[in-house]
């Protein structure tokens, strides 16, 4: 008899018989991520301060992306050992959050300990939501509160190597493209062409006006070779860009080389957002 008393004052006051108690809100908030780590009974918080525990989970209703309903239940017994009795602006005398306050309320998945991988639900206000007045939606019966996504779920969606390694997909489509289209070939046809037309005209010039033949001679020549340089030049880029060049080549290998690399810190990225603990765990190997 003593051993269950023990047992059901320890129940009640960690939220254990949270059925038996009187008047507590239960919310379901949904979180589109893998809640690996959050327990059945684990804490909830409001600004970091105790307020409740997760009740239960919902799973199987939706195929697609696997989001996680959660019920949450809030303590009012602990909120009122905790708010301020005059000029609160969150809560009720007895401990329930305003009508006004609910449509405001965002809840988010917080790692407790890298070492444990725990996690719990902090509830915040989103004062960017300003239509106080909104009806909550309803989820099996609770009201539903609005989720946000963790610190890690929201560190991969800001680096998002997905889409970088897209974009330089894209680059590598594009810039072959581009160099498949570069008419080397003709420049260089209309580089020779321009310089025969100029000695042709300078030719001509110099046999009409005699006392500029010479100059002009020597001009043509300084001329001409200036053209033999640029189309020396010309085959150089020609060769450099070719669909055989070493340059291309590498430039293609190493922009291949980044995409893959993208992908694999997006991979990473995931598995840390999945198992934050495996930080400090470190690399698993398998038993004989």
């Amino acid at each position: 008899m003593g051993g269950a008393l023990i047992l059901a004052g320890f129940l009640f006051f960690t939220g254990g018989l949270s059925s038996w108690r009187d008047g507590n809100e239960k919310f379901v908030v949904v979180f589109n991520e893998n809640v690996f780590g959050l327990n059945e009974g684990g804490k909830v918080t409001f600004n970091g301060v105790k307020i409740g525990r997760v009740e239960r989970f919902f799973i199987g209703d939706a195929l697609k992306d696997g989001p996680v309903p959660v019920m949450i239940e809030i303590n009012r017994k602990l909120v009122d050992r905790h708010r301020v009795t005059v000029g609160n602006e969150i809560f009720e005398e007895d401990g329930s959050f305003k009508s006004n306050i609910l449509p405001l309320l965002v809840g988010q998945l917080v790692q407790e300990s890298f070492v444990t991988g725990i996690l719990y639900i902090n509830l915040t206000t989103d004062l960017h939501q300003v239509d106080v007045n909104a009806t909550l939606s309803q989820l099996y019966g609770y009201p539903l509160i609005r989720s946000k996504g963790s610190i890690f779920a929201e560190l991969s969606e800001s680096i998002n190597l997905e889409k970088l390694s897209k974009q330089i997909s894209e680059f590598l489509n594009a810039g072959t493209s581009q160099l498949q289209d570069l008419k080397v070939g003709e420049a260089r046809e209309s580089i020779m062409a321009l310089v025969d037309s100029t000695n042709l005209f300078i030719g001509k010039f110099s046999e009409e006006i005699l006392p500029l033949g010479k100059n002009l001679s020597d001009t043509s020549v300084q001329i001409k070779k200036s053209f033999e340089n640029l189309d020396t030049m010309n085959g150089k880029i020609q060769e450099a860009l070719g669909p055989d060049s070493d340059l291309r080549f590498g430039a293609v290998n190493a922009l291949h080389d980044l995409s893959e690399m993208s992908k694999s810190l997006k991979s990473l990225a995931d598995l840390i957002e999945r198992n934050p603990q495996a930080l400090i765990r470190g690399k698993v190997v398998a038993e004989d």
